[in-house]
């Protein structure tokens, strides 16, 4: 069965323009009605939840010259990418306003150690945040468009891959904790402690509630 255009327009709840500031407005205001943006070879459309406000997907539904759809794709709206970009600003500036005049690994390796944690945690959270709200989304439309598509078995939470990765991360989020307590705690530095404590906090929280999710 052809999709229509006028199949994707059902999906739009609430018509706005694909800008830099409607998306900023999207996020604070927490208005969870479907938006998007009509346009005469292509639709996009765009939906925060609950669980996710700042980094939901921006899908762009394509047409053909009989406005019948013909492929789906995404991409990260203007805001989540925004913070991305902070985030990895902050860590360069954490690295080098750290860093000795004659460069030493050995004499930096504690700031080089934590904003490399700081990085592999964000990126872990960030891309199962958005893979999961993407297929979430994805499943919504397909069912409300009655697409139909091949059974994908689920990503399992223990799969060899995840037991892998948490491994490498749960052992590094306890060495910053005892790190903390025993090192930069005593040395004042409560700034980097409570960043720390935050980071390590939030990445916990989100892959446990993940698994038990599941």
């Amino acid at each position: 069965m052809e999709i229509t255009k006028k199949d994707i327009e059902k999906l739009i709840e609430l018509r706005k323009e694909n800008t830099y500031l409607n998306h900023l407005w999207n996020v604070f205001s927490r208005d969870f009605r479907p938006k998007g943006e009509i346009g005469r070879n292509e639709i996009k459309v765009w939906n925060q939840s609950i669980w996710n406000v700042a980094f939901y997907p921006i899908f762009t539904f394509e047409l053909n010259a009989n406005n019948n759809l013909t492929n789906i794709t995404d991409k990260l709206n203007p805001i989540g990418k925004t913070i991305v970009g902070l985030f990895l600003i902050g860590i360069l500036y954490f690295v080098f306003t750290n860093l000795s005049t004659d460069f030493d690994f050995l004499e930096n390796w504690l700031a080089i150690l934590i904003a490399s944690v700081f990085l592999l945690i964000f990126i872990t959270i960030f891309r199962k945040l958005y893979q999961s709200e993407k297929q979430n989304q994805l499943d919504e439309i397909f069912e409300f468009l009655d697409i139909e598509v091949e059974e994908k078995k689920l990503e399992k939470e223990w799969s060899l891959k995840n037991i892998l990765i948490r491994l490498f991360t749960y052992p590094l989020c306890l060495f910053l904790i005892g790190l903390n307590i025993f090192l930069i705690i005593p040395n004042g530095q409560y700034i980097l402690a409570l960043g720390t404590f935050g980071f390590v906090g939030f990445y916990l929280f989100a892959d446990l509630k993940m698994i038990f999710k599941k």
